[in-house]
């Protein structure tokens, strides 16, 4: 006859092995699905093929400025964005253009009304940006290894190749951001006026400053 006591540890032994198999598989079953919901929203956030984003104008700036050859003082102001578009691949920035208005050049630091006028007026006249014949300047990217960017950049129909570095870049699923800083050589796109004192005065690089938002 089977000892009662033997057959009743069996059966505690059988629900006890049971019971941990239980919470086993509910414990991998929860794993699962808290890596699953990750997943879910980590693809919810990012792009999940290459996709190309509209410059938002309204929310984009440039900032110029010139320099005295020294150093010694500088003008600064800003032109506006007139359209443009960033390619984006797996997250990040693969390429893009933007359009510039040469037509919107401003100032920001000549407090004189007339003074600032004849400013502004200089710079869009033949001796500067040639506005009335080239009203658009364009930035395109062309190749983006980590943050660095080589593209080219077309003023007064005079395009260069140029390379700069992209820094603060946010990428999402609805909006791309990237800032970056620009030394131009206003000598290759014949931004000068002669021989003169005056032109000779100034140094040969200025710097746009470029904040870029776009989205779908």
């Amino acid at each position: 006859m089977v000892n009662e006591s033997i057959i009743i540890n069996c059966c505690c032994n059988i629900k006890s092995e049971l019971f941990l198999n239980l919470n086993q598989i509910n414990m991998k079953k929860g794993l699962f699905l808290s890596a699953l919901s990750l997943t879910v929203l980590l693809f919810a956030f990012m792009p999940k093929e290459k996709a190309a984003y509209t410059v938002d104008a309204s929310k984009s700036t440039v900032k110029w400025t010139g320099y005295h050859l020294a150093k010694s003082y500088e003008h600064n102001g800003n032109v506006t964005i007139k359209s443009g578009s960033l390619d984006i691949d797996n997250g990040k920035i693969t390429g893009g253009s933007v359009v510039i208005d040469m037509t919107s050049i401003s100032n920001n630091d000549l407090d004189d009304k007339k003074k600032n006028a004849k400013l502004v007026g200089h710079l869009k006249s033949g001796d500067f940006f040639a506005v009335e014949k080239h009203p658009e300047a364009k930035l395109a990217i062309t190749k983006v290894e980590g943050n660095k960017a080589t593209g080219k950049i077309t003023i007064r129909g005079i395009t260069e190749e140029i390379s700069f570095e992209l820094s603060d870049v946010k990428v999402s699923d609805e909006m791309v951001s990237a800032s970056t800083t620009l030394k131009v050589d206003r000598t290759k796109h014949e931004v000068s006026y002669g021989w003169t004192l005056e032109n000779a005065m100034l140094s040969n690089e200025f710097q746009l400053e470029i904040n870029i938002v776009a989205g779908k």
